[in-house]
């Protein structure tokens, strides 16, 4: 008897080593959904906590088609969102503010800050501090910040976790002023308006009958009334019957600013045409613009290369 052996042969290639990075593929799930409903896409390689983060920040500041809603669209859609950078408070004398009728306006080009701001065009300036250029006095936040507290009237503290070397030019243009319509009088003897810091001069009531005559102390006679512009608060006379209204400015402090890497500028703005032009000084004194200097060169030779609405004007 004889028995035969069998015999299985294998051939196997040598295997080649490689290295290399996995690309990253982004599953859809719940949150791009929620995205679509406020217009917003996931950005490469965007975490669901970021991308979570910027639909939350849609709801917060919406875009639309004023300044700062459309700001707040284009830089959304960079990834970037606003962020508390400085608030700008009154300084007091006791429990009063030093400023009469205090405003600040945050403009493309500087920060200009009154002591005694009225709607009839007069205005008392306390500090106005320059920020587009490198070499202005608050080019860079923490100097802004510096100059403010130096000043008669306002004082400023710049947020937790915001970097002092900043450019204050991404600060967001906007003015502590704001606009008060039909805010209703309360009946009896004290009204208590909706907000303090009553600019002088822009309050506004429709019942002449019990507001008549302002006084600067307690009223005593037919018609007179006091205003309490600090607190927002209105003393009269007579007892209102509660269905009188007023209208009045106010400004907001403290002031809080935000910021934003994404800017958009106006070629209207005369702020922003000062730093695009040559500027002269004529003999009376008036300041005019003559030929744009190197940036105000650059911006008008790339809008004439895309457009040639400006050309001849």
């Amino acid at each position: 008897m004889s028995t035969t052996s069998l015999k299985i042969l294998f051939k196997a290639n040598v295997p080649t080593e490689t290295k290399g990075k996995p690309t990253r593929k982004d599953i859809p799930n719940s949150f791009d959904s929620a995205g679509h409903l406020v217009t917003l896409t996931r950005l490469p390689e965007e975490s669901n906590v970021d991308f979570r983060n910027r639909i939350f920040d849609a709801a917060v500041h919406p875009p639309g088609p004023t300044y700062q809603r459309c700001l707040n669209a284009i830089a959304r859609d960079f990834g970037y969102m606003r962020d508390k950078a400085i608030q700008i408070s009154l300084k007091l004398s006791g429990d009063t503010p030093i400023a009469t009728s205090p405003r600040v306006d945050i403009l493309a080009n500087k920060i200009i800050m009154y002591s005694d701001w009225r709607p009839d065009g007069t205005a008392i300036i306390d500090t106005e501090i320059r920020t587009y250029k490198i070499d202005d006095a608050g080019y860079l936040l923490t100097d802004l910040v510096d100059l403010i507290n130096s000043s008669t009237c306002f004082s400023a503290s710049i947020y937790s976790g915001i970097r002092t070397n900043m450019f204050s030019s991404a600060l967001l243009q906007q003015s502590s002023i704001f606009t008060i319509n039909d805010d209703g009088i309360e009946p009896g003897k004290l009204t208590n308006l909706a907000t303090g810091n009553i600019i002088r001069g822009s309050l506004s009531l429709s019942n002449s009958d019990v507001f008549s005559t302002e006084t600067i102390s307690a009223p005593t006679a037919v018609g007179e009334y006091q205003v309490d512009y600090v607190n927002g608060k209105i003393y009269t006379y007579l007892v209102s019957d509660g269905h009188s209204y007023c209208s009045y400015k106010s400004s907001i402090f403290p002031l809080e600013v935000d910021y934003l890497p994404v800017m958009i500028y106006s070629l209207q703005d005369d702020n922003f045409q000062y730093e695009l032009f040559n500027i002269e000084t004529l003999e009376s004194s008036e300041e005019v613009k003559a030929l744009p200097n190197a940036e105000g060169s650059e911006i008008y030779h790339q809008l004439f290369k895309e457009t040639q609405f400006f050309w001849g004007e």
